[in-house]
């Protein structure tokens, strides 16, 4: 009897290993299902709310069937930057306003449609994202949030929008001053320029004040590499460029 126990035993042991590794598969393999449902859902997101940017450039309804139809034809995340520019969507009380503005600029101050603001681009760093109203978990989760109480793209004042570290904004760690930050809207494409960038603490709510001129204020969370809740802030201050000074540059040059 002595003999058999101590033969069966060492099976013991081998079944816990086992049922171990089948339970950190089955825990791996929730995860990387978790992860991809994550970046499916964020590309998704992206890829209609791009789309519908694109229609409301072109003074188009967007529409489910719309979106199918461009993704079936591959012009799923097509924008038409160039008609913001061109075709800015002006105000019939705003024709008085814009009537001595130079030819592409916006017309007036861009407001959420739906919630959707426009599209934030940093051309140099690779920077490409939809920008919602509002920073609560679910909007950050997909897109750049755009700052309650902060300027709209358009206003005197600072426009400041926020996104996480480890997505929309993660090559923001490269920003150097003088890089361009546009924000494409239907109102038209405001351009800014950077100026200075800076690390603060989260109570340091000053870098969101408003601005005697516009100006935008990109916001993320710091160090980049940090694992999990990162500590600080980093900040990306830029001031907007006028379309009268660069249409002034281009006469001098």
């Amino acid at each position: 009897m002595e003999h058999i126990y101590r033969q069966r035993t060492p099976q013991r042991p081998r079944k816990v290993l086992r049922w171990g590794e089948y339970l950190l598969l089955t825990i791996g393999f929730i995860c990387l299902g978790w992860v991809g449902y994550s970046y499916a859902a964020t590309y998704l997101f992206q890829s209609y709310e791009t789309y519908t940017l694109g229609e409301m450039l072109k003074g188009r309804q967007p529409s489910m069937s719309g979106y199918l139809g461009a993704v079936m034809s591959g012009r799923g995340d097509d924008t038409d930057t160039q008609t913001a520019q061109s075709k800015p969507d002006v105000d019939s009380d705003a024709d008085a306003d814009t009537a001595d503005k130079p030819h592409g600029a916006p017309a007036k101050i861009a407001r959420p449609v739906n919630g959707l603001l426009g599209r934030v681009e940093v051309p140099r760093l690779g920077i490409s994202a939809i920008v919602r109203e509002g920073v609560d978990l679910r909007t950050l989760k997909h897109a750049v949030g755009h700052v309650p109480e902060t300027a709209f793209p358009g206003q005197p004042g600072n426009v400041a929008i926020a996104a996480h570290r480890d997505t929309f904004f993660r090559n923001l760690r490269g920003v150097k001053k003088g890089d361009i930050i546009q924000l494409v809207t239907p109102s038209g494409t405001f351009e800014y320029q950077v100026e200075t960038t800076k690390i603060v603490w989260p109570t340091n709510v000053e870098v969101l004040r408003p601005t005697p001129e516009p100006a935008i204020t990109l916001v993320t969370c710091y160090p980049f590499n940090y694992i999990g809740s990162a500590p600080k802030r980093f900040i990306v201050r830029g001031r907007q460029i006028t379309t009268e000074a660069k249409a002034d540059a281009q006469k001098g040059s």
